[in-house]
């Protein structure tokens, strides 16, 4: 078995779902790089959602306020 077709297995805990395989000549850096892409797009999803929930909530009390 060569070096390229040797596995690592890597325990990714409950968020991961279990563990993973990735030969062991991968590039880990890219990988790390990957993962990272994918908190910090998740990270700008939640405060995009946070800004259109506080615009929403001032829009209805400000309307609010206006009809009584």
């Amino acid at each position: 078995m060569s070096d390229k077709d040797k596995k690592v297995v890597i325990d990714t805990g409950e968020a991961g779902k279990g563990t993973t395989e990735i030969s062991e000549g991968a590039n880990t850096e890219e990988l790390e790089e990957r993962a990272l892409s994918v908190f910090s797009s998740d990270r700008n999803e939640d405060i995009v959602a946070l800004v259109f929930c506080l615009i929403t909530t001032f829009l209805v009390l400000v309307f609010t306020k206006w009809m009584v």
